[in-house]
């Protein structure tokens, strides 16, 4: 019964964190939509995602995003860019950069960097620049969430039944 128990615990610990990066891993990237030759992402922060979690753009692109905060105060930064901003729920914050051309591909986080709970860590997008090679883009990195979770549980359990065992070598 111990064991299950422990299993369990460990599927919803693990399952918070497959939950909180699934975005990251899964969702297909936001392309914008282009207003007067500036590519437009209407980004909303909420506890503990940015919905769209994946925009993809190109070197050269000028780039604006309009961002709300749903819920709670919340950050959306990327140092790569130069931006970190403060985002108060019911205001609606606009931010454009252009990528210079010679911007390297790639794939940059951006993060809440404002303190919004135990989800906080787990608060990321993904902003692809190019056409970059993705690991996390590709089958394995949508069930790489799903494994992790398997594995902790195993690992949990593995504690459980050695633990038992030694208990029962001793009172022996």
């Amino acid at each position: 019964m111990l064991i299950l128990i422990t299993f369990l615990i460990a599927s919803v610990f693990t399952g918070g964190i497959v939950y909180g990066v699934q975005g990251l891993v899964s969702e297909e990237a936001d392309e914008g939509t282009l207003v007067d030759g500036v590519k437009l992402f209407r980004i909303e922060a909420s506890q503990w995602n940015f919905s769209p979690s994946a925009i993809k753009v190109n070197p050269g692109d000028r780039v604006r995003f309009i961002v709300t905060s749903a819920d709670i105060m919340h950050g959306f930064a990327l140092n790569e860019w130069g931006f970190n901003l403060a985002l108060t729920p019911g205001l609606r914050l606009r931010h454009e950069v252009t990528i210079p051309a010679d911007f390297p591909e790639g794939v940059y986080a951006n993060y809440c960097s404002i303190f919004c709970g135990i989800g906080h860590p787990y608060m990321k997008g993904r902003i692809m620049v190019g056409n970059p090679a993705l690991f996390l883009g590709v089958g394995m990195g949508k069930i790489l969430p799903y494994g992790a979770t398997v594995v902790m549980a195993g690992v949990f359990t593995a504690f459980i039944i050695a633990g038992r065992r030694r208990q029962d070598e001793a009172d022996t």
